[in-house]
């Protein structure tokens, strides 16, 4: 275990020991608000910016970029790895709560093409055991 690693999982476990669920949430979901990349919201504010409603927005973005999926008129975004650069090579499973970061950078790309608030559901983890990554994206 790397020397990150380590600190990685001593800070999620002390969040985990010492921080209520609610507010781990907001801690890690704020720490994923703040890693996005500006091109990224850029690439899908243009893409909103080119759509007449947000169906056609998600269609085309659904097209830009392979991780989100529709079924019908559910909005997901799956990952077949661990893209976050702090554990994606983190061996061992994580508590979903660390997660809550990842719905963070989801919840800002959303929430800034579109301009209103979303909701945004973890339904699998690879961190903490799961195949894949899921989220459910509730716009």
């Amino acid at each position: 275990m790397t020397h990150s690693h380590k600190w990685i999982k001593s800070l999620v476990q002390s969040l985990h020991e010492n921080v209520d669920e609610e507010n781990r949430a907001k801690i890690l979901e704020r720490c994923g608000r703040n890693c996005i990349s500006q091109s990224m919201i850029a690439r899908a504010k243009k893409i909103k910016k080119n759509s007449k409603n947000i169906e056609e927005f998600l269609d085309k973005l659904s097209k830009n970029w392979k991780h989100l999926k529709l079924d019908g008129n559910k909005v997901y975004v799956e990952y077949e790895k661990c893209y976050c650069p702090l554990v994606r090579d983190y061996k061992e499973t994580l508590p979903a709560t660390f997660c809550n970061c990842s719905r963070g950078w989801l919840k800002e790309l959303f929430e800034s093409a579109l301009e209103k608030p979303v909701e945004v559901k973890l339904e699998k983890s690879i961190k903490r055991g799961d195949e894949i990554c899921r989220f459910r994206v509730l716009p």
